[in-house]
């Protein structure tokens, strides 16, 4: 459900950048830009920025974030998720953002840790769509999203392969959970309104 909340909020912020667009507010599609880290923000009319929020402000497919809250959290187990609420294994460089791991090879490095799960699902999310690490992800779904039939999770999972250290067994891990979980069933799942 938290995945499915962030991917709802998601597209919410997609329809109301539309409607500032539309209604030619330079100044929020501006704010919008500086939320999302487009570089050169002054140097872009509104057009070119409005495009580039397009590109980035867009919903992770269920079946992607569920694999790698698996491989990163250890099914939810790891000190990292049950301390911190740390699913995804997102970097910090101040210890007072995180959790110190055991070993790590960046001595400063630290677990970034959240109040809610929620929070850190919406910062994966924010960091998938704004570091420059994923912007091969951003371009495949963008392939997806003007119409390529091919299932979304398999087309970006070779994306990832900056996500961790372990470069292309990262991939191969992410594929070997979905494909032995038979995650994809959940790409189809919708938040039901409680009465």
């Amino acid at each position: 459900p938290h995945i499915l909340r962030a991917n709802q909020e998601l597209q919410e912020r997609r329809r109301r950048i539309r409607v500032d667009y539309v209604n030619g507010n330079e100044d929020r599609i501006r704010k919008w830009a500086e939320l999302y880290a487009i570089d050169d923000t002054d140097n872009q009319d509104m057009d070119q920025l409005y495009q580039e929020l397009m590109f980035r402000v867009d919903s992770i497919p269920v079946t992607l974030a569920l694999a790698q809250a698996i491989v990163e959290s250890g099914w939810g187990t790891s000190r990292f998720a049950r301390q911190g609420n740390a699913l995804f294994g997102e970097w910090a460089w101040s210890e007072s953002k995180g959790i110190k791991p055991l070993s790590a090879s960046n001595g400063r490095a630290v677990v970034r840790s959240f109040v809610t799960i929620f929070d850190s699902v919406r910062s994966y999310m924010h960091n998938l769509n704004t570091h420059a690490a994923y912007e091969n992800l951003r371009h495949e779904r963008q392939k997806y999203r003007d119409g390529n039939p091919d299932p979304l999770t398999q087309r970006l999972i070779p994306t990832l392969d900056r996500y961790a250290e372990a470069g292309d067994m990262y991939i191969r891990k992410l594929r070997n959970i979905v494909q032995t979980n038979n995650l994809e069933i959940y790409n189809n799942a919708v938040l039901v309104r409680a009465n």
